[in-house]
């Protein structure tokens, strides 16, 4: 399947580009024209290049598996360092893999992946997302499956990437944060700095931040001139990780 494949989504004024070729991600997801998630360029996806696109699943687990090791019990697997300058293996393998797309109709789609042991993963198993777009939500879905017989450790996430103007408002509720060495791993569970504090709402430009936060509400409102994006997740996501570089880019 190749990079330029994508399912499109519609419901009355939202639209969808879903990419299954380039790691099941969302390319672009927009509100009456306007972009919810960032927008991924043409080149981009000639490119497939899935780190500039809106979003991206993250199975079976999140964040990075330390230079590789994936410990269970007294077992130590070695996995593949999947990212360039990086020495960790980071995000799982489903970002990094083509998705079957098992059903599609006008809003709605839902993507499998199947995956045998290998560097990345030692575990046989089965990853599914599901796409719904209705009445101005899109309601995204992601589960994985032990197909093997050995028990399986796994974690799930998103990697989505919202617009940020100068003028961009966050409100949100944490109660920890982890801070990080500078190999970019947790070293302490720590109250939130001020800089962190969105229980109001509050312009988040000019903050830079890359860490992982507990104890999080599992809601947030970005507010922006025009519209107002809510954000809501499932009752196991109580931890999120907020990426703003503060170098120019402007997510």
């Amino acid at each position: 399947m190749g990079g330029k494949v994508t399912l499109l989504l519609q419901d009355a004024d939202c639209r969808v580009t879903i990419c299954p070729g380039i790691g099941g991600s969302i390319a672009r997801f927009t509100w009456r024209g306007r972009p919810i998630l960032r927008d991924a360029a043409d080149t981009a996806l000639d490119e497939r290049a899935v780190r500039q696109m809106g979003c991206y699943p993250l199975v079976p687990y999140s964040n990075r598996i330390g230079n590789g090791r994936l410990v269970i019990g007294d077992v130590t697997h070695q996995l593949r360092a999947n990212t360039p300058a990086e020495a960790h293996a980071l995000h799982g393998f489903g970002w990094q893999r083509e998705w079957q797309v098992s059903a599609h109709t006008a809003n709605a789609a839902e993507l499998l992946l199947h995956h045998a042991p290998d560097a990345d993963w030692p575990f046989a198993c089965a990853a599914r997302q599901h796409f719904r777009l209705q009445d101005d939500m899109l309601a995204v879905r992601l589960a994985v499956s032990n197909t093997g017989v050995a028990p399986m450790p796994a974690g799930l996430g998103f990697h989505p990437y919202f617009p940020v103007e100068p003028d961009t408002r966050l409100q949100t509720d944490w109660t920890g944060m982890w801070a990080m060495g500078a190999d970019s791993l947790p070293t302490e569970c720590v109250a939130p700095p001020p800089a962190a504090d969105f229980s109001r709402s509050r312009v988040i430009d000019g903050w830079r931040i890359d860490n992982c936060f507990t104890g999080w509400s599992r809601r947030a409102l970005l507010d922006y001139p025009t519209h107002r994006v809510h954000l809501s997740a499932g009752a196991a996501c109580g931890q999120v990780v907020c990426f703003l570089p503060g170098d120019g880019r402007r997510f």
